[in-house]
């Protein structure tokens, strides 16, 4: 792990030596990775690095080096999203830490994870609790390596996981649609929309996956998610069109790319859905009649950076051109409140819900999906509970006689 924007460490394998470049100078970090990347931090951090504190301290073993042998550890033994996942989160706590360099892990407490994650006030309760469970996880694995006697932060307190509830109703699809440009990014909607895929999985799929003759998409086990079992994506109509369409522009390689025929990523997808909850919201201010306070504007531009890069020459601003910023900002603020936010994992519980509702039983939807069994369509993606005409047709439908008497009323009402 590296202090953030930091020179990264290299090997020389004729001197048998690891180095860091500093100031245009290599210095010699020596031949033992981990004990290197010690010395690395500490040099990063400004504690002079000297062979009697690049060995770990009597108390015990540096923070920052049970950080790099646990992504060491997660790169070989873990799928590479994982780690990465890892990786980042792990990297941002250690940027955290003041003393990363000298800090043992005896010397961790648990207020060192909460400041961090506390720190970071846009993190929603889910990205709170995956970013505890990242360090959790390291010095967990670290203590069942034999690396450290027992986790510091054992037990730690983390928020509950919050159930994602959205759900999108054919029309409210069909109107998403309708507002988005590009067509890269509707094939991997619709596509979505008809086959419930998971956002890895459409980020995977090349033409030798395709089954056209069995009516479906096949992931080995490898490229799955679990890495256990084949993963099988059934095709509808319009998702067998999409994928023919690609295939003929691509006949290798990954199927589903951006605008710029780059392979999509999951980054990618948000900065869309972000762009739409924006213009979804600017629409709402039209209809309502927003316009923005000018004396709200002036305080606002008044906070805003002074100067522009301009052919690699700093430069300032105009005042025309800091009022312009200043309500376009301010007017994005606003929108991103009334906008709603949309995810592709909405897509997958939107067709989760409509197969349920249609009266497709929850094992069938299950494999459908690319689950075991149907525990977590039960659990996660089933949204019955917000269905109430679907829950009250199904009960009309189980007591005819009772069906038959409402119409009677209604008819003589």
């Amino acid at each position: 792990m590296s202090k953030k924007n930091g020179p990264e460490p290299f090997f020389r394998p004729k001197k048998n030596r690891w180095y860091v470049e500093i100031d245009g100078k290599h210095v010699n970090l020596g031949p033992d990775e981990s004990q290197a990347r010690i010395r690395w931090h500490q040099i990063m951090a400004g504690t002079p690095a000297t062979p009697t504190n690049i060995n770990p301290s009597p108390s015990g073993v540096l923070v920052c080096r049970v950080i790099d042998l646990f992504v060491g550890w997660s790169l070989t033994h873990r799928p590479g999203r994982t780690a990465q996942w890892y990786q980042k989160h792990l990297q941002s706590f250690l940027d955290s830490l003041p003393d990363a360099a000298t800090l043992t892990a005896d010397q961790l407490k648990r207020h060192h994870v909460t400041n961090w994650v506390d720190a970071h006030g846009t993190w929603g309760a889910n990205h709170r609790r995956g970013a505890i469970t990242a360090v959790q996880r390291a010095f967990t694995w670290a203590e069942r390596e034999g690396h450290i006697t027992r986790s510091p932060i054992r037990g730690i307190e983390k928020p509950p996981a919050k159930r994602r509830e959205q759900v999108l109703t054919l029309p409210e699809f069909q109107s998403l649609l309708t507002r988005i440009k590009e067509p890269a990014f509707r094939d991997v909607l619709e596509f979505c929309w008809e086959t419930g895929s998971r956002v890895q999985e459409v980020r995977l799929i090349e033409s030798q996956h395709v089954r056209f003759d069995r009516g479906r998409i096949e992931l080995p086990p490898q490229q799955a998610k679990g890495k256990k079992r084949w993963r099988m994506i059934y095709l509808t109509p319009i998702a067998e069109d999409i994928v023919r369409r690609l295939i003929e522009r691509r006949p290798s390689g990954l199927l589903f790319r951006n605008a710029a025929g780059e392979p999509w990523e999951a980054q990618n997808f948000n900065n869309r859905f972000c762009r739409l909850q924006h213009r979804m919201g600017r629409e709402e201010l039209v209809r309502q009649g927003f316009t923005l306070d000018p004396d709200v504007v002036q305080r606002f531009a008044k906070t805003l950076t002074l100067t522009k890069k301009v052919r690699s020459k700093t430069v300032p601003k105009s005042d025309k051109e800091l009022l312009r910023e200043a309500r376009k900002k301010l007017t994005i603020k606003h929108a991103a409140k009334l906008g709603t936010k949309y995810a592709l994992t909405a897509i997958r519980h939107s067709y989760c819900q409509r197969l349920l509702e249609a009266g497709v039983d929850s094992v069938t939807v299950a494999t459908l999906m690319g689950h075991v069994d149907s525990v977590m369509v039960s659990r996660v993606y089933s949204h019955m509970g917000q269905a109430t005409d679907h829950l009250r047709a199904a009960l009309l439908r189980a007591s005819p006689e009772r069906a038959s008497a409402e119409v009677a009323v209604r008819i003589s009402q």
